[in-house]
């Protein structure tokens, strides 16, 4: 996904501080007689001062006073969220969602709190509701444009992609001026695979927005996928005139490139990449892989190491640093990159195929079947992977 769109749906976060001056606003509980009414303040209170656990206790205790009240079991759900019990809070939020006559508010703040655990089909069913009482205009927005992108974005997390793509054609209507939403027409249409239309797509977003670099990436991943590879190289050098001391452009070229099998190529634009932001792990990441590919070993470690430096949860590097130690025969100490590789990313293909060769030399035959049987099961969506590696 896109900076500018990150950025968006960052905006549509539905903060716990949001939240808090929300229920202050209408129904701030006061100490009283009523002893739910004290539970929940100091369980406000305790979310406040980032103490969950005890937030949650309040809450509880609270709820069992006075079970129905949206407030209570929206502070309850977020406890429980945000003390690491997802399963309690998907509960408590179900329950809240059952419940007739919500107010606009508290519906967009379920689905927000829906959203941000990961949620993302429950987040959909509060938007939903939310917007069957919107008003006019949310967030200084028309209600049915705000809608739609939300749900565009939500239907794409949630792998539905014919739904979310209903959604951003409609957007494209509305905003016929926004290059943005073509970006995210574009993208997911070639997620979906669907590329004849995604290359449509990207052909007339580039006629009304020649110079817009979120325009021109889609357009060249577009052309890409249906082998305009003439017009998407062109496409990737018009971006780096657009954007010369962003690393991102080189990046994309490189990418490009690896994939046509041109790593001499693709080693000297990752390497312009490296070059505008050394602080990016994978820009030296993929400089090695192409290292590797032109047998420059020594140089690939090195550049596989700063990427962990800079990243020592990329389970790649540790998965490339694993093969250039068989090259050197030390096969006890790649066995441990394999390994490593595979807690940090448990369906990485290459990391159990590496895995079943080693065990097949130690002649532990039936671990070595389990780790192809692992690989041969995890490759049946290789297809799907690819398209979606390749989107930014």
């Amino acid at each position: 996904m896109s900076l500018n769109v990150r950025r968006r749906v960052a905006s549509l976060v539905f903060s716990l501080a949001a939240w808090v001056a929300l229920v202050a606003t209408h129904a701030f509980l006061f100490a009283s007689t009523e002893d739910w009414k004290a539970l929940y303040n100091q369980g406000v209170t305790a979310i406040e001062s980032n103490d969950p656990t005890s937030a949650a206790r309040f809450f509880e205790k609270a709820a069992a006073l006075h079970p129905n009240d949206p407030n209570v079991l929206f502070g309850l759900a977020s406890a429980y969220f945000k003390s690491g019990r997802p399963q309690q809070g998907l509960e408590i939020a179900e329950k809240l969602l059952s419940h007739q006559g919500l107010d606009f508010k508290t519906l967009m703040a379920t689905g927000h709190l829906l959203m941000n655990n990961a949620q993302m089909e429950k987040a959909i069913e509060a938007f939903k509701l939310a917007q069957k009482i919107a008003p006019p205009t949310v967030e200084g927005q028309n209600s049915s444009v705000y809608f739609d992108s939300l749900f565009a974005y939500l239907l794409t997390e949630s792998k539905r992609n014919g739904e979310a793509i209903e959604h951003l054609q409609r957007l494209v209507e509305a905003e016929p001026n926004d290059p943005e939403v073509r970006f995210r027409l574009v993208l997911m249409l070639a997620k979906s695979a669907d590329f004849g239309r995604s290359y449509k797509a990207a052909k007339q977003a580039l006629q009304d927005f020649p110079k817009n670099p979120q325009v021109l990436l889609s357009y060249a991943l577009a052309c890409y996928f249906t082998q305009h590879t003439d017009a998407a190289e062109s496409a990737y050098r018009q971006l780096i005139q657009l954007e010369p001391d962003s690393d991102q452009p080189y990046f994309a070229l490189g990418n490009f490139y690896s994939d046509l099998g041109r790593f001499s190529d693709a080693a000297k634009n990752f390497e312009l990449a490296v070059s505008k932001d050394p602080e990016n792990y994978l820009n030296h990441y993929m400089y090695g892989t192409m290292l590797f590919r032109l047998n420059k070993i020594s140089e690939a470690s090195a550049q596989f190491k700063k990427a962990l430096e800079l990243n020592s949860s990329h389970a790649d590097s540790y998965f490339w640093l694993g093969r250039i130690l068989l090259r050197e025969g030390k096969l006890d100490e790649a066995f441990a990159e394999f390994e490593r590789t595979i807690k940090l990313e448990p369906k990485h293909i290459g990391a159990y195929y590496q895995l079943g060769l080693l065990y097949t030399r130690k002649g532990e035959t039936e671990k070595a079947k389990e780790m192809f049987k692992i690989q041969d099961q995890l490759n049946a969506d290789i297809h799907k992977g690819i398209i979606y590696e390749r989107m930014p």
